[in-house]
């Protein structure tokens, strides 16, 4: 996958309340970034929603790391695959 300069291809895995949430929607307006969903999956285990998605990150560089913080934060793993 060729990435554009400033992208970043990011794998985001979560469980339980924070799959509810719009999350995407959260760090796209809160940090003015774009993020494209490639793949999602969730499933439900032991009535748990366990989840992930890998999405480009689109942006100033210092808008994506503070996302990618802001996720941490959340305890949701954000894990840098790949740089454009």
């Amino acid at each position: 996958m060729r990435l554009s300069e400033g992208q970043r291809l990011v794998r985001m895995q979560y469980v339980s309340k924070e799959v509810s949430e719009a999350l995407v929607s959260q760090i796209t307006k809160g940090f003015g970034i774009d993020v494209n969903i490639i793949f999602g999956d969730i499933d439900i285990v032991a009535d748990t929603p366990i989840g992930g998605i890998v999405a480009i990150f689109d942006g100033e560089p210092v808008r994506i790391d503070a996302a990618l913080n802001y996720l941490r934060q959340r305890n949701i793993t954000a894990e840098v695959l790949k740089e454009g």
